[in-house]
């Protein structure tokens, strides 16, 4: 599993599932806070597509916080103001990047996550699908 996919699981997660995931990866070793968890704001930069400039669309609540764990950094930067989750997913990022024992023993768990919110979106697309409108006019019609 590659951070990108950890960070985004970690995201849509519920923070008791993602707690309970985190102490197993942990493997009863104790995090070490480094920062936080606490509360910051994030600018939210975007790019104007036809000149490509980047501007900043606005600011967004996120929780932060970076563990130690067993020697090895951890960081997580998350939407909302969950400061649990946050250290959840920062322990996950630790015992990830550490490639502790532990991790190994969740990532299928993390994966099944994964896959059953993949199938949830595809559903919601399909639907959304349905709710195409097929517009005319008298000019697209021959007389």
């Amino acid at each position: 599993m590659d951070k990108l996919t950890l960070s985004r699981i970690c995201a849509y997660a519920g923070p008791v599932l993602l707690t309970s995931l985190a102490e197993q990866a942990a493997e009863g070793k104790e995090a070490a806070l480094l920062k936080g968890p606490e509360k910051t704001m994030v600018l939210l930069q975007v790019r104007e597509p036809v000149r490509r400039s980047r501007f900043y669309l606005g600011e967004l609540l996120a929780a932060h916080c970076v563990v130690e764990l067993g020697g090895v950094r951890g960081a997580a930067v998350l939407m909302g103001d969950d400061l649990n989750k946050a250290r959840a997913a920062a322990i996950l990022d630790a015992a990830h990047s550490g490639g502790f024992p532990g991790f190994a023993r969740v990532e299928g768990e993390l994966l099944r996550l994964d896959a059953a919110r993949k199938t949830e979106l595809a559903k919601e697309a399909a639907e959304i699908r349905k709710t195409n409108v097929s517009f005319q006019s008298l000019e697209d019609r021959e007389l």
